[in-house]
């Protein structure tokens, strides 16, 4: 009898094959030789510093996790904080969603309570920091979305089409306000339990402040690495590329459809940055290097289940007579 061997979910296989075939579509389209010319010869300094930058990242994004936790009365070590930060971001690059790593920050958090009101702040401290650090990010694109005509001339490609979805999102806000005003019950106990959450999170006591400063230095860190990935393969993008059209790339990435944003991203980039006079193979380029750029920076968690598993190993052992 042969053996069966279990079959990979077609929910996780369909995100690797979109994110292979949108990067091949893109590679065919540009000068592959120029590409791996700029790929090959990438200064290692830089792709070093960009490496470097990323811990920055990892850690002021634990600090903003460790705070949102503090506030909705769940204690987070901070050296917990920041390893299992290194384990989720690796996670969220190497498994496709984008999300594994943050359900597994959940999961990991709510073993360590007792009850039920422990899983579900759990839960609710990693959903609201990710929420802190997407809002930034958002803010920025809009303002790149926006000043971006008067700074280069033109719309980037696109941009109608994000416009669309801001739209969208003010429209579902105003909807969400008229719902509450108007509607009935459900909804008043809806604002009722998750208000003062919200208002713990972001508002009461300088809050906002704290968020605010956190999200901004990491969204700064992603630009930054970007923009080191850009002149590593010889295509400086000079700071209004970086602060105006960088987000816009970066966006990209939300979309669920790749595995860490592979595929998106560089379409993205290679469409987006010839607005500012960068080529479309040296802004491809530059997406691939920060992609493993990134990927590389946030190799250290692995050493976070490594370490767990000692432990584990070494916990019976001191049990035994």
């Amino acid at each position: 009898m042969r053996p069966r061997f279990p079959r990979p979910s077609l929910r996780a296989v369909i995100p690797v094959l979109a994110g292979v075939a949108i990067l091949t579509l893109v590679a065919v389209r540009l000068d592959e030789g120029e590409v791996a010319r700029r790929l090959i010869e990438a200064d290692p300094a830089l792709f070093a510093l960009a490496v470097l930058v990323v811990q920055p990242q990892i850690v002021l994004s634990a600090l903003r996790w460790r705070f949102t936790s503090l506030r909705l009365g769940q204690p987070l070590p901070l050296r917990r904080a920041v390893g299992e930060y290194y384990f989720a971001t690796l996670l969220n690059q190497v498994l496709p969603g984008g999300v594994a790593g943050d359900a597994m920050r959940v999961v990991r958090a709510a073993r360590e309570g007792g009850d039920g009101r422990w899983t579900g702040r759990a839960g609710q401290a990693v959903v609201l920091e990710r929420l802190s650090g997407q809002a930034v990010l958002f803010g920025a694109a809009g303002v790149g979305l926006l000043a971006a005509p008067v700074a280069f001339g033109t719309v980037p490609p696109g941009g109608s089409g994000l416009l669309f979805l801001v739209g969208l999102a003010a429209a579902a806000l105003l909807l969400g306000w008229l719902a509450s005003a108007f509607l009935g019950e459900r909804v008043l106990r809806f604002r009722r339990a998750f208000g003062p959450v919200l208002a713990k999170t972001f508002l009461r006591r300088g809050a906002w402040a704290v968020q605010a400063m956190l999200s901004l230095a990491v969204v700064g860190s992603y630009l930054a690495v970007f923009a080191l990935a850009a002149a590593a393969v010889g295509a400086p993008l000079g700071w209004r590329a970086t602060l105006l059209l960088v987000p816009l790339v970066l966006l990209s990435m939300l979309l669920p459809v790749s595995v860490g944003g592979w595929g998106v991203r560089e379409a993205a980039a290679a469409a987006i940055l010839p607005v500012a006079g960068v080529g479309a193979d040296a802004a491809f380029a530059a997406s691939v290097v920060y992609g493993i750029a990134s990927l590389v920076g946030a190799l250290p968690g692995a050493l976070v289940p490594m370490r767990h598993a000692v432990a584990g190993r070494k916990a019976p052992a001191r049990s035994c007579p």
